[in-house]
């Protein structure tokens, strides 16, 4: 990955605590039936993660000494140290910002900050135990693909307020979070108080929350792979008023400034740590 993929780039909901946290990281994207991408961490037992916001559900494979575990995690909405801490090898799949996943009955609003068993929400219509016995990170992805690709052959067209909902959400994410909700009315003919209706009830935040969100992810990437470049309106280009904002919104979801996170992912060599292999 270069410096500047982070602008041509559709946006990566991005973790980057994943990598600074832990001992071995490995990412492939995937961008097909609403998955952004898997990813394999290996670290040290007794250890958390931190987890910042992304507007993304995860569902989430962990081994270790307390045996294999799946869980479907929904996005917090400020920084959290709560990433397995038993676990010693966790395999990810990391579904699109505001993506529920198909099969999945609990919508992104109940889970927000939160965990439940994959096995009790998927019960017999995926074996999630199949993944138990594998250690290779590309087979795990093949076994996950072949059993999540039968429950999405069977997905059905989304109508009425899902439908909005999605549309909505696309919207936004096209626009990584630099647009406002008048102009969400425009578009869709809708009026915002019920675009905000519809969002709420299906993510359990606003789409102003939303659109926050994105931003500050875009702000992770510019960082983590263009903040060496010389312009002055890095603050601007992300969608912000001015510079206090940009720390302000930062600092909320990050549990720090950018400049101490620019200091971290540099001393802590995020670059060469993160290895994103291809599909």
């Amino acid at each position: 990955m270069d410096k500047n993929s982070w602008k041509r780039d559709k946006l990566r909901p991005t973790q980057p605590f994943f990598v600074l946290d832990s001992d071995e990281f490995l990412q492939l994207s995937y961008r097909h039936m609403g998955i952004s991408h898997f990813y394999n961490i290996k670290k040290k037992a007794s250890h958390p993660i931190r987890t910042i916001p992304d507007g993304c559900i995860d569902f989430i494979f962990s081994y270790g000494k307390k045996g294999f575990s799946a869980v479907v995690s929904g996005t917090p909405l400020s920084v959290k140290e709560s990433l397995m801490p038993d676990a010693t090898d966790i395999f990810g799949v990391r579904f699109m910002p505001g993506t529920r996943p198909e099969g999945l009955e609990i919508r992104l609003r109940d889970i927000i900050g939160a965990r439940k068993d994959l096995e009790e929400e998927y019960k017999d219509i995926f074996d999630f135990h199949v993944l138990a016995h594998s250690f290779d990170f590309r087979e795990r992805i093949d076994i996950f693909l072949r059993e999540y690709g039968k429950i999405e052959m069977k997905k059905e067209k989304p109508f009425g307020k899902t439908a909005l909902f999605r549309a909505v959400r696309d919207i936004i994410y096209k626009a990584d979070g630099q647009i406002r909700v008048s102009d969400l009315s425009d578009i869709t003919g809708y009026s915002e108080r019920y675009i905000r209706e519809v969002f709420l009830d299906e993510m359990g935040f606003s789409p102003k929350t939303f659109c926050d969100i994105l931003r500050f992810q875009r702000t992770i990437e510019f960082i983590n792979y263009g903040y060496d470049e010389k312009t002055a309106d890095w603050v601007s280009d992300l969608g912000y008023y001015d510079q206090s904002q940009c720390i302000r919104d930062f600092k909320k979801y990050a549990g720090l400034t950018p400049r101490c996170y620019k200091k971290l992912v540099t001393e802590g060599h995020y670059r060469e740590r993160a290895r994103y292999i291809e599909e």
